[in-house]
C-alpha cells in the first residue's frame, strides 16, 4: 500500500475521483475533500510538471481505489470555476461578430463610393438597380 492512500483510510469525508489531462486520455486517480466536485468539472491538480500543478477534466467521482497500489495518489488543488471566463468569451465573440459587420458595412460603403464616382448615373440607369423585394420589372 502507497502512503498516499492513508487518508483515504482514515477520513470517510475524503472522495476518490477521476480524471483525464487530455481529451481521451488516460484516466488518472486523484484525491479530494471537495464535496461539490462532479463529472465535466475542470480542476487543478498535483503534478510532477510545470509548477507542480496542471489541469485535468474530471470524468468520474467516488470510484473505489486499490489499496494494493504503489502508484501515487496526487490531491485535487480545487475546482477551477469557469463560468465568469465563458462570459467573457461569450461577450468577446458578440464584440467581434459585431466589429466584423461594422467592418464589411464599411467596405461596402468604401467600394460603392469608388466604383460610382463619375460613373452613378450609368449603374442607376442599369434595371436591376431598381428591383425591390423580390419583385422583378421589366
Amino acid at each position: 500500500m502507497d502512503n498516499s492512500t492513508i487518508v483515504l483510510l482514515i477520513n470517510d469525508e475524503c472522495r476518490a475521483v477521476e480524471g483525464v489531462y487530455e481529451e481521451g486520455g488516460s484516466k488518472t486517480v486523484f484525491k479530494t475533500f471537495d464535496p461539490t466536485l462532479s463529472v465535466d468539472d475542470y480542476a487543478v491538480v498535483q503534478s510532477s510538471t510545470r509548477h507542480e500543478m496542471t489541469t485535468v477534466q474530471i470524468t468520474a467521482v467516488d470510484v473505489d481505489i486499490n489499496f494494493d497500489t504503489t502508484k501515487n495518489l496526487k490531491w485535487v488543488v480545487q475546482k477551477i470555476d469557469t463560468s465568469y471566463f465563458n462570459t467573457i468569451l461569450a461577450q468577446e465573440a458578440e464584440a467581434i461578430t459585431a466589429v466584423q459587420a461594422a467592418e464589411r458595412k464599411r467596405k461596402k460603403a468604401e467600394l460603392r463610393k469608388s466604383l460610382m464616382a463619375d460613373h452613378e448615373d450609368s449603374i442607376q440607369a442599369l434595371t436591376i438597380t431598381k428591383i425591390e423585394d423580390g419583385s422583378v420589372t421589366e
